[in-house]
């Protein structure tokens, strides 16, 4: 088996979608935006809220990433005082929901112990997790 060129790795759809997949709690803001109540739209104070542990500064990277990647649209509202700012996830971004439902099996599968309050259909019932998330 020849060794792959970096140029070859660079432009692998899995490394591609690892670089934004895997930035510091990607998975999880995209994870919050799978979640029912997200389908009307969530504020940033409501996604914020959902993941307390994360800094203002990174969500807000977070966000604006995931917008330039068109997986969230970001919609403002400016007809109040002051504009309303919701977030949801585009088609592309509905086109990751099968691939986090295989993660979330496969971690259960393999770490039943920690993930059992995540069990259910989808992730509906992930914002109720009481797992310790390390920083």
């Amino acid at each position: 088996m020849e060794p792959r060129k970096k140029e070859e790795v660079e432009n692998c759809p899995v490394f591609l979608a690892s670089q934004i997949l895997g930035k510091k709690w990607m998975i999880l803001v995209i994870q919050v935006l799978m979640t029912p109540e997200a389908s009307r739209g969530l504020r940033y104070s409501e996604i914020s809220h959902q993941m307390e542990w994360i800094g203002a500064k990174v969500l807000t990277e977070r966000l604006r990433e995931l917008e330039e990647y068109d997986l969230v649209l970001r919609e403002v509202d400016d007809t109040k005082t002051p504009a309303h700012v919701s977030y949801t996830l585009t088609k592309k971004g509905e086109g990751l929901r099968k691939a986090m439902e295989e993660l979330q099996s496969w971690g259960m599968k393999y770490d039943e112990s920690s993930t059992s309050a995540c069990a259910g259909e989808g992730f509906s019932r992930c914002l109720g997790c009481t797992n310790h998330i390390p920083d």
